[in-house]
């Protein structure tokens, strides 16, 4: 029996040649299947196609503490208005049970939809946004479900003041973008390894993230965990949902140019902003309880960020839950 085993072996092996295109010989490893945006084990090679939801929720004070951010694979953090930031929570290992509350889309938003192929799921926009949404979905990078085009995707909850009652799920979510929410996409990877490579970092437990209106954010290493506490306003980052402290693995915060956007000021007369995405600048990144600074480059609004030290090796990601924070070139982050 083994005889005949061998001799098939041989046999594909000789047809093959092992090169590409051909057979693969009996016995040899395959490639594990990885989510691009946690960089943790998929289930298999097919479910790393899975369209990703993007769920915009609130950051202001009044919003916290927010629902669904603990079974988030990535969370951007984004300045709107007055110093206030706001999530794009990005799913696709696992999908929401509950998360909200959920808020308006901003110009931003297209800065990085494009990369993720993502569901955005959000409640309205000023009209000028909402149009230019639209007009982007159209392009079949992105699937746009606004709650005033798709009520039913969404719920106002009981014991929430508005405009902090608009929760969804997951699987609302999916479920109103129907066809187009489930077709195979390909998302680009982030850079991940379990070990830090070659980039050179310095011990580090803790960054201040200077916000303003938003109250500044605070990082602290926990050895245990081997991720980091976050503090926000003085209070723990918690997932009301989860009832569980919010801990990423990856702290990254990208410095860029924040413009403010004309004409768009609120009631307050603060104007909303946006951000430079694309070509070189500053980052931080924390991880494993070092920290790292350097480069961040990014060539188009559909390719992702990638990270290298001064010497130009790559500053790869622990996998893993990863934070990610725009914030203004002038912003301190010696501490």
């Amino acid at each position: 029996m083994r005889r005949a085993f061998v001799l098939i072996a041989a046999i594909l092996g000789a047809c093959g040649g092992g090169g590409p295109g051909g057979a693969v010989p009996i016995g040899a490893p395959s490639t594990p299947a990885v989510w691009p945006l946690r960089g943790t084990p998929a289930l298999n090679a097919d479910a790393i196609h899975k369209r990703p939801l993007v769920i915009k929720v609130a950051n202001d004070p009044a919003a916290r503490p927010q629902s669904g951010m603990s079974q988030a694979d990535l969370v951007l953090e984004i300045p709107v208005e007055g110093g206030i930031t706001r999530y794009a929570l990005v799913f696709q290992s696992e999908d929401p049970a509950k998360v909200g509350p959920v808020r308006s889309a901003r110009q931003s938003d297209l800065n990085y939809l494009p990369a993720l192929h993502a569901i955005l799921a959000h409640v309205g926009a000023s009209e000028s946004v909402t149009q230019m949404v639209r007009d982007a979905a159209k392009s079949g990078s992105f699937v746009d479900i606004d709650e005033f085009q798709h009520a039913d995707a969404f719920e106002r909850v009981a014991g929430k003041v508005a405009p902090y009652n608009a929760y969804t799920s997951g699987e609302k979510i999916r479920a109103a973008a129907g066809d187009a929410g489930r077709a195979r996409v390909d998302v680009p990877a982030m850079q991940f390894d379990a070990s830090v490579g070659k980039a050179a970092g310095k011990d580090a437990t803790s960054l201040v993230v200077p916000y303003t209106g938003a109250g500044k954010v605070s990082y602290a290493f926990d050895a245990a965990s081997a991720s980091y506490h976050r503090t926000q306003g003085g209070a723990m980052t918690m997932d009301a949902d989860a009832k569980k402290e919010v801990m990423p693995d990856n702290v990254v915060v990208i410095k860029t140019e924040v413009k403010e956007i004309p004409g768009t000021a609120d009631v307050t007369g603060a104007p909303s902003v946006d951000f430079r995405a694309t070509g070189t600048g500053t980052v931080v990144i924390l991880r494993d309880g070092k920290r790292f600074d350097g480069t961040w480059t990014r060539n188009g609004t559909t390719d992702l960020y990638r990270f290298a030290d001064s010497a130009g090796a790559a500053i790869l990601l622990k996998p893993g839950l990863t934070w990610i924070h725009i914030v203004p070139d002038d912003y301190d982050l010696s501490s």
